[in-house]
């Protein structure tokens, strides 16, 4: 597998995507975020690296509430 670093010629390459999260998620990173003195990407990178470190996965119940999270947001746009 090649690396984002290198198609992109560096050393450390940065992507930015979106992620839709609950408002109490978005509250509970922004609080962390002022209380550590880190910026929100920085928690949102270590949770992630920590995730995939540990071989972590998702529990069931939040997958479902995901989905239908995202299937309510899909009906409103239409």
């Amino acid at each position: 597998m090649v690396s984002l670093a290198k198609i992109y010629s560096r050393q450390k390459a940065y992507v930015a995507f979106q992620v839709r999260i609950s408002p109490d998620l978005k509250e509970k990173l922004a609080r962390k975020s002022f209380e550590w003195g880190v910026s929100q990407a920085s928690i949102v990178i270590a949770a992630l690296q920590h995730y995939f470190d540990n071989d972590l996965t998702p529990q069931k119940d939040q997958l479902d509430e995901d989905e239908a999270a995202e299937e309510s947001e899909e009906d409103d746009d239409r």
